[in-house]
């Protein structure tokens, strides 16, 4: 298999286990508050992820270059994922999934500004229609406008600020090192909170069929990080970027065959304007990297 093929396998995987993730987190969310299953899905990742780590760099597995990146990223990527959980227990699926994945929407938008990046008309012209979808969505000048629909933004721009953050880490440091790292760090950190801060939101199940659920999130939780890394490894990232984006058609199908969750017009219409315009972003990434390395090789030696 080549290396293209095993970064398409790997990105499709990602999509499958992203969207079966956030099932498993909407389903647990009937019976357990957000911060007893952020300590389980942390403490259960982390087996397979110390194994995978330490098979890749033995015992410099914890060796870190940029070490104020990588607190950042700690500290965007717990919020991210604790929004993400808390979006999902409140609104749908489909809904969540169109919210989350606009953050490449923002991370157009922050560019300029943290990563010195140039935006053509075309970006723009993306960033304006995928805005139009955000509202269409969120619908907020309307007196619907839920919590739920507030922490998915929040999610999306939280991400985007990890998107960021994500990249300069890249240039300095393996990404199955930074994610060990993340994930021992959110395992004691929601810990420490849910016995010092939300003790009284603390529930031990005696549902077995919950506790299975629970692991089952944990293994899935490792499973998507280590095929995001292994995507980005082995496949450009503009094709791993655009493939990820297939999240978004399956979880809203999945929402309505096993949650009964049937989007409004105004909800599809959006999520569709999300979807083209993130499309465009990523193809014009993909232009701009396809010229500058044309550039790049006509430079003389």
């Amino acid at each position: 298999m080549t290396e293209v093929a095993k970064g398409i396998l790997f990105s499709i995987l990602t999509v499958l286990f992203g969207v079966l993730t956030s099932m498993l987190v909407k389903l647990l969310a009937q019976d357990l508050n957000i911060i007893s299953i952020l300590i389980f899905r942390f403490w259960f990742a982390l087996p397979i992820l110390i194994v995978s780590a330490f098979f890749i760099h033995k015992y410099r597995l914890f060796h870190v270059k940029n070490k104020v990146a990588m607190l950042l990223r700690v500290i965007l990527g717990l919020s991210s994922i604790t929004l993400v959980f808390l979006a999902l227990q409140n609104i749908s699926l489909g809904l969540a999934t169109a919210l989350f994945q606009s953050s490449i929407i923002f991370v157009t938008l922050l560019s300029p500004m943290f990563l010195g990046e140039k935006i053509g008309v075309y970006r723009w012209s993306a960033v304006i229609v995928g805005m139009i979808g955000v509202i269409l969505i969120t619908d907020p000048f309307s007196s619907r406008l839920s919590v739920g629909i507030i922490y998915g933004i929040a999610a999306a721009l939280t991400g985007a600020a990890l998107s960021i953050i994500l990249r300069k880490l890249g240039k300095s440091d393996s990404p199955f090192t930074v994610t060990l790292i993340h994930n021992i760090a959110g395992a004691i950190i929601v810990s420490l909170a849910g016995l010092t801060i939300f003790p009284s939101k603390l529930v031990v199940s005696h549902d077995f069929g919950i506790w299975q659920v629970l692991i089952l999130l944990g293994i899935l939780a490792s499973f998507l990080q280590l095929s995001v890394t292994l995507a980005y490894r082995y496949a450009d990232a503009v094709v791993v970027t655009t493939l990820r984006y297939l999240q978004l058609p399956v979880a809203g199908l999945a929402g309505f065959l096993f949650f009964s969750e049937t989007p409004s017009f105004f909800e599809l219409f959006g999520a569709c304007a999300i979807f083209i315009s993130s499309m465009v972003i990523v193809w014009r990434e993909f232009i701009r990297k396809t010229e500058r390395n044309a550039d790049e090789e006509k430079l003389p030696i």
